[in-house]
């Protein structure tokens, strides 16, 4: 294996840095930096003064918007314009459904957004990943690995961990992942089955549809060997049963989810598949995958 590789595909995962950002502005909710609107995006919101608050270096929300209510409704109708225009491809991907945008996970949300929306204002999100591995007598371990399905609005046919999902309104952390192992791989947890949080990774990507401040919640799951995935929600095509050394090469190229490459590392670092004998930039690799997006934020 060749561990430069692997450095550079971390370099186009994390490739945002906020001082090169021409023309963007941070968008603020009271004293928090929430979000990163391009200047497209700026032109639009300067129509709409009774949303928007739009200085020479910042964008706050009207006076009026005091709550959670009224900046969510207000931002719904505002999305909801520019969908009807066409002006951003983000928007295509219209859900129906909502993040909850805060500074901190820990503290309470300021208002909700439409899923899609996010990138387009770089606001911060969250989803779960869950790594579903086989161990065999030799302590051999494998992963199982979805292929998205063609259709999906995002990184469509890519291959991806196996099971993931956003973080959406209305649900708890183990809610979510509870919900996304049953819809995604037709798997109802049982007591006999152990769910383990291995914590979270944290990145800041930027693609064609905008800015990705995102932390995923990580869960491992020892799945049984008679254990075969079978898709109930149309979003995977099919499910691969790989061994870490196929992983460490699958994600060196174009067929694997960019944005789901650091929960692969994470698990192949925490589970010995990648040590620092056998990939030098391990130290490296670790500082990318948990990236201080607060802190990021917290700076104007």
């Amino acid at each position: 294996m060749q561990e430069h590789g692997l450095t550079k595909i971390l370099r186009k995962i994390n490739n945002v840095c906020l001082n090169d950002l021409e023309g963007y502005l941070p968008l603020l909710c009271g004293q928090a930096r929430i979000g990163t609107v391009p200047p497209e995006c700026i032109q639009q919101m300067k129509l709409h003064p009774k949303v928007f608050k739009v200085s020479e270096n910042r964008i706050e929300f009207a006076q009026e918007l005091s709550s959670y209510d009224l900046i969510s409704e207000a931002l719904a109708t505002f999305l909801q314009d520019l969908r009807k225009q066409e002006l951003f491809p983000t928007l295509t991907g219209w859900r129906n459904e909502c993040y909850e945008i805060r500074n901190k996970f820990s503290q309470p949300p300021f208002f909700k957004v439409e899923r899609s929306a996010t990138p387009l204002l770089g606001l911060p999100s969250y989803g779960v990943h869950i790594n579903g591995y086989l161990e065999n007598s030799a302590c051999k371990k494998s992963l199982w690995v979805q292929k998205r399905s063609s259709t999906k609005q995002t990184y469509p046919g890519k291959y991806d961990s196996f099971v993931g999902g956003g973080y959406s309104e209305g649900h708890g952390v183990i809610e979510t992942v509870v919900k996304e192992l049953e819809e995604e791989a037709g798997l109802v947890m049982t007591d006999d089955l152990k769910l383990q949080p291995c914590g979270s990774v944290s990145f800041f990507h930027r693609s064609e549809r905008g800015l990705n401040p995102q932390t995923e919640f990580v869960f491992d799951l020892k799945l049984p060997e008679s254990f075969v995935p079978a898709n109930k929600d149309g979003e995977v095509d099919e499910f691969k049963l790989i061994t870490a050394e196929q992983l460490i090469q699958l994600i060196q190229t174009e067929d694997y989810k960019t944005t789901s490459i650091p929960i692969a590392l994470d698990w192949l670092i925490r589970h010995g598949e990648l040590t620092v004998e056998t990939c030098p930039d391990i130290s490296q690799i670790l500082s990318e995958i948990h990236q201080p997006l607060h802190k990021i934020y917290s700076t104007l």
